[in-house]
């Protein structure tokens, strides 16, 4: 039996085979029962749509206001890129980094690449770069924090609240729904399909 169906459990560390994974079917752990992982029918046509709405979602984020202060009657909206400009301009580069890098480049990364390959398998062909787009898929993950950004957002909201009006914009709620419609699409690919797949059109 190959190496490449040897896994091992995240929660006990036991290496095991996995065998021939069907489809509609589950591997668990034999020592502790685990879900190792789950191979459903239709797994990558399940996985496009998703993250097709995870990058509208993106651009909706990146694009729209998160919120909009309301102060002695002025009025100030606040977006994404902005917010990382005006941190840079006080000359906190890291911070603005930092927000850039989880808030917008990783994301992105994520989800362009998942949709460079899983476009290209779609369409039955393996696509140039394979290997190197999957990878980025998944090193870019760990940094892609929208969830963590998002948290951010509303412990600084309910901070403000006292100070000024605050009305949440379109990008906050693009960036819930991102938070959830991501992590569905991440969780829905398979990546032993996708080496799979790309063999078998390869």
């Amino acid at each position: 039996m190959p190496d490449e169906d040897l896994i091992a459990c995240h929660e006990c560390d036991l290496l095991q085979r996995t065998g021939e994974v069907v489809l509609d079917s589950a591997v668990r752990c034999a020592r502790c029962g685990a879900l190792l992982l789950r191979r459903p029918r239709r797994g990558l046509d399940r996985s496009l749509p998703l993250f097709v709405a995870a990058a509208i979602l993106l651009v909706l984020a990146n694009v729209f206001p998160i919120v909009t202060l309301q102060l002695q009657g002025d009025e100030t909206d606040a977006t994404l890129l902005r917010a990382a400009r005006v941190m840079f301009d006080e000359e906190r580069p890291d911070v603005a980094l930092l927000v850039l890098v989880t808030g917008v480049l990783a994301p992105a990364m994520q989800v362009v690449a998942a949709l460079y390959v899983l476009v290209a398998l779609r369409m039955r062909r393996v696509p140039r770069g394979f290997a190197a787009a999957f990878r980025l898929f998944r090193q870019s993950a760990p940094w892609a924090m929208v969830e963590v950004f998002a948290l951010g957002v509303l412990v600084s909201m309910v901070k403000l609240a006292h100070v000024a009006t605050i009305v949440p914009g379109v990008a906050l709620w693009s960036f819930g729904v991102l938070m959830i419609v991501l992590a569905a699409a991440v969780n829905s690919l398979d990546a032993r399909e996708v080496w799979a797949r790309a063999e078998a059109l390869g």
